[in-house]
């Protein structure tokens, strides 16, 4: 402490020369001459006159002097003078003048634990997505889990290991570069509670390939997952204000334009049977009319919808819809974003499942319209002498009739 203070001594003592060349004196202070504002206009212009009028406040008894102590105490991040401010509200304290000093704010724990990060890819047709979860390790480098969930499937797939925040860049880049899979930022929360949920779906169905799990799990987290939550919404956007727009819904077909949509088909499996039916219709004996013809597929058409959007169904692809809305809004599509949000809110308070939805009527009539168009060219194909459609002239009727029905 001796050696500190004689290393001050001398700038304490040019510092009251400059502040006497200034006409800033106790006796200036006690007389009213001078106010404690005036001096804040000198503070700053010479590190001496900062030490000797923090220290010429320390003499001078009044609650402003002390006032003045603490608010340059919060501007100035200098020790020297910092201390120097310290032993003059000291000095004040003593004669009973006290001022109230803003409470800092604890200094972080080294034992604090670090937050995991979350990352999130958009689903694909299938309804598959990949997640990952990363946390950073006591000793150098990343603890990483990855996992590929399907909705509403579960887990299909999950690995760890330890990688480095340069190789976490480079697989992100990679992905996006070849498989063109953007990962975005997600809340580690909600991606944990997915990954444990789509766990436990594969374990019911004895999925041995994710029994892996809890053990890569226990690297990033040692308290259980949560339950899944509602997928936190994209900054700035409001539920309300989504549903009480009302060109959202009827131009949501719009979505099929984004290029993560047009994967967005609805399983050949599952469309079979109405497929069947539209087969059936076209090969009736009755001899039916074009209109009535329409009205046959229209009739097949909502049966579609309101099967598929069931009400479980409408639960998973308003869930698939939420995360298309942080995926959208991250990679810059804010407008396509507000439309997948309000398709999602419609699902949530629809008693029709996908009925009057125009996406949802879109995704199924695309649907069965492709695999139709599949079967009757393979049935082309099978037949001796057919004219087989070139791969090439199939594209172009279906772009042809996605855009007549997109207008």
């Amino acid at each position: 402490m001796a050696k500190k203070d004689s290393a001050r001594a001398p700038r304490l003592d040019e510092g009251k020369k400059l502040l006497e060349q200034w006409g800033i004196t106790l006796a200036q202070l006690q007389a009213q001459h001078l106010t404690t504002a005036s001096l804040t206009e000198r503070l700053g212009h010479d590190p001496a006159a900062d030490l000797a009028l923090a220290s010429l406040l320390g003499d001078y008894v009044a609650p402003e002097a002390a006032q003045t102590l603490v608010e340059w105490e919060t501007k100035t991040q200098e020790k020297t003078l910092r201390r120097a401010i310290h032993r003059s509200l000291y000095k004040l304290a003593q004669k009973g003048i006290h001022a109230e000093r803003p409470q800092r704010e604890p200094q972080r724990s080294v034992l604090t634990p670090i937050e995991p990060e979350g990352y999130l890819s958009v689903m694909d047709g299938r309804g598959d997505r990949l997640i990952w979860l990363v946390k950073t390790r006591a000793g150098g480098g990343l603890h990483y889990l990855s996992a590929l969930v399907n909705e509403p499937e579960g887990m299909r797939f999950v690995e760890g290991a330890e990688v480095t925040r340069k190789m976490l860049r480079t697989m992100r880049q990679e992905m996006a570069d070849r498989m063109q899979m953007i990962l975005v930022d997600a809340p580690w929360r909600y991606c944990d509670a997915i990954m444990h949920e789509g766990y436990e779906r594969a374990r019911a169905r004895n999925g041995k390939e994710v029994e892996s799990y809890p053990a890569l799990r226990s690297h990033i987290a040692a308290t259980p997952a949560q339950q899944p939550a509602e997928m936190p919404l994209a900054a700035g956007f409001d539920p309300n204000a989504i549903l009480a727009d009302e060109q959202l819904l009827p131009t949501s077909p719009q979505l099929f334009e984004e290029e993560e949509f047009q994967r967005w088909l609805l399983d050949p499996e599952r469309m079979k049977p109405y497929l069947e039916q539209i087969s059936q219709a076209q090969e009736s004996p009755l001899v039916l009319n074009r209109y009535q013809q329409q009205d046959r597929m229209q009739v097949i058409m909502e049966k579609a919808v309101s099967e598929v959007f069931s009400p479980e169904g409408s639960k998973v692809y308003a869930r698939r819809l939420q995360e298309a809305t942080l995926y959208l809004a991250a990679t810059g599509r804010g407008e396509a974003a507000q439309r997948a949000l309000a398709v999602a809110l419609a699902l949530q308070q629809s008693e029709h499942g996908g009925k009057g939805i125009p996406f949802c009527e879109e995704l199924v009539r695309q649907s069965i319209s492709l695999h139709y168009q599949v079967e009757q060219r393979h049935e082309q194909e099978e037949k001796p002498g057919s004219l087989i459609m070139r791969p090439s002239e199939f594209a172009a009727r279906m772009q042809a009739a996605q855009r007549r029905r997109m207008r």
